[in-house]
């Protein structure tokens, strides 16, 4: 059971975010959608990354107008709202399975000339587009690892790679040829507020084919 302290933190932290997103967006981007495509395929549903999260997951990102930034399993857009809040000058993607939440990332960011919106399987990219790489496990652990498979067998640069809630499947990184650990924490709290229920782990490596 999660301490009623806690909890009561975390919905004000929610409503935060709630209120960030109409700043940024005009809409509210949330809400939990359960993914349809989960017993199919391993994805996971849609969950939005908080804001303050993203303060301590990114850190230490810089970007420049030579840049390519994607977030794989973006949902509604919330790491792209966040990249946009922040005046980012580089390409950005997103690519989302889910038609129902695909749409609304679409939706908002029309106005975003540097935004892109993909619906679509993100094992059907070409990583080679990028040089920064972000997900909030939108894949179940056995996804994962063909996803790095993938990567491994097709990047052809080097990329950084953020990987936000990687409790579950972020081992499988460790000790692997190119890949270089940069950072990894918990996130409980953040900005004086308890912005999980229960901590959440984030890695940040840098990929060398």
């Amino acid at each position: 059971m999660v301490n009623p302290f806690i909890a009561l933190s975390n919905r004000i932290s929610c409503a935060l975010d709630n209120r960030r997103d109409l700043k940024i967006c005009g809409e509210k981007l949330g809400v939990f959608v359960p993914s349809p495509f989960g017993k199919e395929i391993g994805a996971t549903g849609c969950q939005s990354a908080p804001y303050k999260g993203l303060d301590v997951v990114l850190k230490d990102l810089t970007l420049s107008s030579n840049d390519s930034f994607v977030d794989i399993g973006c949902g509604k857009g919330r790491v792209i709202a966040y990249l946009v809040g922040k005046g980012a000058p580089c390409s950005i993607t997103g690519i989302e399975i889910n038609p129902e939440v695909a749409s609304v990332a679409s939706r908002w960011t029309k106005r975003c000339r540097n935004v892109e919106i993909i619906e679509g399987d993100a094992f059907g990219l070409d990583y080679n587009d990028y040089t920064v790489l972000f997900m909030y496990r939108p894949m179940e652990s056995d996804v994962f690892i063909c996803f790095v498979n993938l990567l491994e067998m097709t990047l052809t640069h080097p990329v950084k790679f953020y990987y936000y809630a990687d409790g579950q499947s972020g081992y499988y990184l460790n000790d692997r040829p190119g890949w270089k650990l940069i950072e990894r924490q918990e996130i409980h709290h953040a900005g004086g507020m308890y912005i999980h229920r229960v901590p959440q782990r984030f890695s940040v490596w840098q990929y060398t084919p």
